[in-house]
């Protein structure tokens, strides 16, 4: 199971509120997505990928207990790949100082869930990032390479 997360910081310009963006595959197949405007106005890309990460690993636990209730066997941790480094860094790596209480919640779901084993959590480039499709404003000649090989896998 893999998972691409992202978020656009204050992509309404009248509410400012970022959107989240994740896309969930099972054996290359995308099964799964969710774009949906975040609750909390985020000054910093940073909290707004947070939130998004936190979003994925709720539904990360919701499909692998719908996996695991269908006795579909799952082998190893699933995989989330985010294109913020330091949302990615902080989750695996213990080291951060927050002061913004849902902040700083977020951080600490995705930091135990990356501590129990229950994810791996890495990085991935921003322009390889197929997420990025539902939460932002993209043209179609930065969209199609994205979609093209989802649409079109070969295997």
């Amino acid at each position: 199971m893999t998972t691409f997360v992202d978020a656009n910081l204050g992509h309404d310009v009248i509410s400012g509120k970022s959107v989240t963006g994740v896309l969930h595959f099972f054996n290359k197949t995308p099964v799964d997505w969710f774009s949906k405007k975040q609750g909390t106005v985020e000054t910093a890309t940073f909290g707004s990928e947070n939130s998004a990460a936190r979003s994925a690993i709720e539904q990360i636990r919701a499909n692998k207990l719908t996996l695991l209730y269908l006795g579909v066997p799952l082998h190893g941790p699933p995989i989330s790949l985010g294109d913020n480094k330091s949302v990615v860094n902080s989750g695996t790596t213990p080291h951060q100082q927050l002061h913004k209480r849902h902040l700083m919640l977020s951080y600490h779901f995705v930091r135990e869930a990356v501590a129990a084993g229950e994810i791996r959590f890495a990085h991935i480039n921003g322009e390889h990032n197929p997420a990025g499709v539902l939460s932002k404003h993209w043209g179609y000649q930065a969209v199609w390479p994205l979609l093209r090989p989802i649409l079109f896998w070969k295997g």
